[in-house]
């Protein structure tokens, strides 16, 4: 029987890696930025990577603009810098390849001391595939399993090819609100971001504006069920048993819908560690209709 592993975040965690987004990815980007972009885009669970990224598909630019105080333009000043500081506080805020890229690396560089999780090796065949959500080699170089047979959908470690953000087509941003007569009482408007944006007069605060709604916009990824599908294609296979380990199932739901479309017939085995994640399984399951399933807790 041919098995195929999804493989998300949990996995790196049930093996003590540092791969959260807090205190791991948060503290990263904080430092490398020395802002607090990303405290206003605070998860609601700090080590639920999903959260997060779900999150960046629907800023609040009520919040996100605290990051141009201190920087409104000084039209007093003989310094081009004291007016378009402004800018470049929105373009050097909330950029995250760099936290993203160090983040990965820390965490590969800390299998070397990472043994077998010998519950996971229990459950694990290594001869099955692997659609791995992770960034590390954890798979490889901790159970030998072979590179031909793990796809990491989201890239790797040494690849230069990371990904990270909301699902393309999410971009669902919060009403941005106003006073309208800007004397502190209200009324208080609230209209799209670029609604607002286009009527803004200054020059240098309407640019600063329209980089931030842009960086926020790109925080996105493809959805590449071409990769998956070519994977699987190149082992002509028909996959019987599909184990979720370690995934939130609180998003990629499209790799998800593909393989049960691809597979109508395989058996599918959750492994959940919460009544959060039970739920979020079993809201998948009826989403998309998988008819053979458990779900088991760890």
């Amino acid at each position: 029987m041919k098995r195929l592993y999804i493989i998300g975040n949990g996995f790196d965690l049930a093996h003590s890696m540092p791969t959260r987004f807090a205190p791991n990815f948060k503290d990263i980007a904080r430092r490398i930025e020395d802002s607090f972009f990303w405290d206003i885009y605070q998860s609601q669970e700090d080590d639920i990577w999903s959260d997060f990224e779900n999150l960046l598909g629907c800023p609040d630019y009520n919040a996100l603009e605290e990051i141009f105080n201190g920087y409104e333009p000084d039209y007093l000043s003989d310094h081009e810098s004291d007016r378009d500081g402004i800018i470049f506080q929105a373009e050097f805020s909330g950029n995250l390849n760099a936290a993203l890229y160090e983040f990965a690396n820390i965490a590969e560089n800390s299998l070397e001391s990472k043994q077998k999780n010998l519950d996971i090796e229990k459950i694990l065949d290594t001869d099955a595939y692997f659609l791995s959500f992770n960034y590390t080699h954890t798979l490889e170089v901790i159970y030998n399993i072979p590179e031909k047979n793990v796809l990491h959908i989201h890239g790797e470690v040494g690849a230069d090819n990371l990904v990270l953000g909301y699902p393309k087509g999410n971009y669902t941003p919060k009403k941005y609100s106003y006073d309208a007569r800007q004397k502190g009482v209200g009324p208080y408007v609230q209209i799209d971001i670029e609604e607002y944006i286009r009527d803004i007069e200054d020059y240098y605060i309407r640019t600063a504006y329209k980089e931030l709604v842009e960086k926020c916009k790109s925080f996105y990824k493809e959805t590449r069920t071409d990769l998956l599908k070519t994977f699987l294609d190149e082992k002509s296979c028909d996959i019987e048993e599909i184990i979720v380990f370690g995934h939130s199932c609180n998003i990629d739901y499209e790799y998800f819908d593909y393989l049960n479309k691809r597979y109508p017939k395989a058996n599918w085995s959750f492994f959940v560690k919460d009544d959060k994640q039970k739920s979020n399984t079993e809201c998948l399951i009826e989403e998309y209709g998988i008819a053979s399933y458990s779900i088991v807790n760890l």
